[in-house]
């Protein structure tokens, strides 16, 4: 029996401490004593976590002493209880009762019947739920069951038929018995998670903390990356709190999801990013993703694997945590309403439905599982499981250690044996996935090894994929014969590599030289290589460079930065958050490519030298590709095309010949409205950033609101003086323009089609009364425009109607005099009524002696002109 795990919160910090050695960490599972965190100043109330439904499948580590600590934490800071809910047997309603709030963290193994007929018993008698969800296609165990399909109680196109696709064993396992399709949540809880995957997307439209009983207070953006919405089905059941931008597209998207990832835009009718519902006595609370809520401290191996996890830091981003503590503290509030219809909240409209979200017509996109699970591995037999990973019978392996022996100096043009030596494996264990390769400091490979069957590679390159199996000591050796490219000499790289992630790598030499026994080849320090030297090396070489930070660390994704020296730049991407803009680092990591923009990761390790005066900036005319990753500045270019889209907004930089894309992440805090303030399409500003690429375009990246400055103005078309006019008269339409240069400024007009020099004059009868769209173009003699449109009211004045009769006979509409002269009566009669009831009766009479001659002896067209 293992030790219980226990800590007590003081003043929200730590007050004991644990120290983890690798090698000696305990295999755990449902049958050991479950973790738990007292706060110091207890409320008296308890949070209960779920760990009873694979929430530590794949790279999922959702739990209190695990990548939810941060979350757990928090809340026992706040005075709650946390405890988590291990065990083998369905949750029933003994095991929830005792606490106030019911954690679901991304369940990854499907409710039974009996568990949601338990979950809704609890919250009808006044407990409360949190789901805690993610994208559609996550599925971390390959069990075909994404964590939304297990919330809504129904899987995406296998709605008659839960285990569609599963093999006779997982159909028969325990996980799989009492499973039963249903849309259980939108029946009892009135909203439905939605199968889209909005990408990296900051959710801004927040409801006012009035309209969220305070939820949303200190509230203004929580972070999403690849998540989730969810549809609103019973407005008085559900209402959202958190949205996702307006105008996202396609490009939104999660870049893995299987359809179009955005269903509806975003914003309100995308659905909600987090939601919450009230169910008789108690209450649930819904979010559409893991990051917001997991930091970055995993416990456990991937089951799977046995690899150690990766996972994102979130629960300090944006206001993540505020708005999850907030949410807690609603949910364990006992309150005396059943339904929002019976407080004064304004209730949702229901969300909008795709043919495909609803569930008996819903379809699977692509075969499930999206990947085939390895060799051995059973999603539903923990048994299977990985040493290390909750669950497994084994504890983990101690960290390994790892060497090479060789020649001293590496034979060019012909065979040599080479042994991988692995230490510190349990005995008898086999480990997979390993390869080898040789390649020289500019990243070209040049060895070749041989095959199990005897033959070789026809290129260069790393090996064949092999296994090892350790002794009763724990120490495996991989025996390989190698040969190197004729010609090859000087200094090189061994490496040895598992599942693409780098383990070790030590330099060699080659040249002219037989074999020897080898010898002691221990690590050295890696050679030093120029960003401009590690930018043409190939992608999976390991590089160690050396530059200065040029941008703040995270602001493009994980604690990711910019680095430049004075040959280059380049991409580093990365999650430790020590470093700072300005900091002088050496950095060693692998080279890799993403959307064209060369990157170093799997990062080995990154050591401060000092710091520095940021570089300064380039100026060029437009981006190419000799500039990527570094500071750079286009002076003078005209601002053209600007959009907004969910997590930035962009705009055409136009200079000479040449055409720049500027992208404006969000994440920089440059505002979208300050910039539309100050900036109009046709100004010419001077942009300064980082040169980047996506795909096939490149961009210019600016890091803060300075860095869009003023070149001079385009002309200011100003507010319109008089913008309503009468359809019968000639009216010049003024428009006053300012140039702060007071240069010449030409102007262009459109209304109704009809496009004009100079200001526009209206001839009468050229419009029809209504309202119509004026469209300005200002052009001063630089070249620099300003466009703005002005809503313009045609109107008929009762006392001009008289005149539009003559109108009508002077220029063709009325055939003949004595049809005029009538009209012209009738018009004087309106006129000369004393009282609106008199007008509007001879009003109509004037109206129907004209349709009486409409189409003979008064043109048909003529009649769109008697609007009042």
């Amino acid at each position: 029996m293992k030790k219980q795990w226990k800590q007590t919160l003081a003043g929200g910090s730590l007050a004991v401490s644990m120290l983890l050695i690798p090698g000696t960490i305990e295999a755990e599972g449902p049958d050991d004593p479950a973790p738990s965190i007292d706060p110091e100043n207890p409320n008296g109330k308890s949070v209960l976590f779920d760990n009873t439904h694979g929430q530590t499948a794949g790279q999922a580590d959702w739990v209190i002493d695990g990548a939810f600590s941060e979350f757990a934490e928090g809340i026992a800071g706040n005075g709650y209880e946390v405890d988590e809910l291990r065990q083998t047997e369905p949750i029933s309603v003994d095991d929830l009762e005792p606490h106030d709030v019911f954690i679901i963290p991304e369940a990854n193994i499907p409710f039974k019947q009996s568990e949601q007929e338990a979950m809704v018993e609890y919250t009808e008698n006044g407990g409360s739920i949190f789901f805690i969800s993610d994208h559609y296609n996550a599925d971390r165990n390959l069990n075909r069951w994404d964590s939304s399909e297990i919330m809504n109680g129904y899987r995406r196109g296998a709605y008659a038929n839960p285990t569609k696709g599963m093999e006779q064993d997982e159909i028969n396992s325990e996980a799989m018995q009492g499973v039963k399709s249903s849309d259980w949540l939108s029946d009892e809880f009135g909203i439905r998670f939605r199968y889209n995957a909005p990408g990296t997307v900051t959710a801004d439209q927040i409801a006012a903390p009035e309209e969220t009983f305070g939820i949303t207070e200190g509230v203004e953006e929580a972070a999403m990356h690849a998540g989730s919405t969810l549809a609103v089905t019973d407005p008085e059941t559900a209402k959202g709190i958190v949205y996702l931008p307006d105008g996202l597209t396609e490009s939104d998207k999660w870049g893995p999801s299987v359809d179009e990832g955005i269903y509806h835009g975003g914003g309100t009718e995308e659905g909600p990013f987090a939601a919450i519902a009230k169910k008789q006595e108690g209450k649930a609370a819904f979010i559409g993703d893991s990051s917001p809520v997991e930091d970055a401290s995993p416990k456990y191996r991937n089951e799977q694997t046995g690899d150690p996890k990766t996972t994102y830091d979130g629960f300090q981003e944006a206001d993540d945590a505020e708005l999850l503590l907030n949410m807690v503290d609603w949910l364990a509030k006992q309150e005396d309403y059943q339904t929002f219809s019976e407080t004064d909240i304004t209730l949702n409209e229901p969300s909008p439905l795709l043919t495909k979200e609803i569930p008996e017509q819903s379809k699977q996109p692509e075969p499930e599982p999206w990947s085939q699970p390895d060799p051995g591995y059973e999603w539903y037999d923990p048994s299977t499981f990985a040493p290390g990973s909750y669950g497994a019978e084994e504890d983990p392996a101690a960290e390994p250690e790892y060497s090479f022996d060789y020649p001293d100096t590496l034979p060019a043009g012909e065979a040599f044996t080479l042994h991988v030596e692995i230490e510190g494996l349990n005995p008898g264990q086999t480990v997979s996935g390993y390869d080898t390769g040789i390649y020289l400091d500019g990243g070209q490979q040049v060895a070749q090894v041989q095959r199990e069957n005897g033959s070789w590679p026809s290129g260069y390159g790393y090996s064949d994929a092999f296994s090892v199996t350790a002794d009763e000591n724990g120490t495996a050796v991989k025996e390989l014969t190698v040969r190197l490219q004729e010609g090859t000499e000087g200094a090189a790289n061994l490496r040895l590599r598992q599942s693409g992630n780098n383990l070790y790598t030590t330099p060699v030499t080659i040249g002219e030289g037989g074999q020897d026994d080898g010898g002691d080849n221990g690590d050295e320090s890696p050679q030093l290589t120029s960003i401009e030297e590690a930018r043409v090396a190939a992608d999976g070489n390991e590089v160690t460079v050396e530059g200065v930070i040029t941008s703040e660390p995270g602001t493009f994704g994980g604690q990711g930065f910019y680095l430049q020296d004075e040959t280059g730049g380049i991409y580093v991407f990365q999650h430790d958050s020590r470093f700072e803009k300005g900091q002088e680092v050496r950095i060693t990591g692998g080279l890799t490519t993403y959307q064209g923009m060369k990157e170093i990761d799997s990062i080995s390790s990154i050591e401060v030298q000092g710091t520095q005066n940021l570089p300064d900036y380039e100026t060029v005319n437009v981006l190419e590709g000799s500039h990527q990753a570094e500071r750079v500045t286009i002076e003078g270019g005209s601002v053209q095309n600007i959009q907004e889209y969910g997590s930035a907004f962009e705009f055409d930089l136009h200079v000479q010949d040449g055409v720049t894309r500027v992208r404006v992440d969000n994440r920089t805090n440059i505002s979208f409205d300050d910039f539309t303030s100050r900036v109009q399409e046709g100004d010419q500003v001077s942009v300064s950033g980082i040169a980047s690429i996506f795909g096939e375009t490149y961009q210019l990246l600016p890091l803060k609101s300075a860095d869009i400055e003023a070149y001079g103005s385009a002309p200011e078309i100003m507010d319109l003086s008089v913008s309503t006019f009468d359809i019968t008269e000639s009216a010049a339409i003024p428009i006053e323009v300012k140039d702060e240069e007071g240069g010449p400024v030409s102007l262009k007009s459109e209304i109704n089609g009809e496009v004009s020099n100079g200001s526009p004059v209206l001839s009468p009868l050229q419009l029809t009364p209504g309202e119509y769209e004026l469209t300005v173009t200002a052009e001063d003699e630089t070249g620099r425009t300003a466009e703005r449109s002005f809503p313009i009211e045609m109107e008929l004045g009762t006392d001009r109607i008289d005149e539009l009769i003559e109108l009508g006979e002077r220029q063709g509409y009325i055939h003949d005099g004595k049809t005029a002269d009538r009209l012209e009566r009738k018009a004087e009669n309106v006129q000369r009524a004393k009282n609106n009831p008199s007008r509007d009766g001879k009003w109509n009479a004037l109206l129907h002696q004209m349709e009486a001659q409409a189409g003979k002896k008064v043109d048909e067209s003529f009649l769109s002109y008697w609007k009042k």
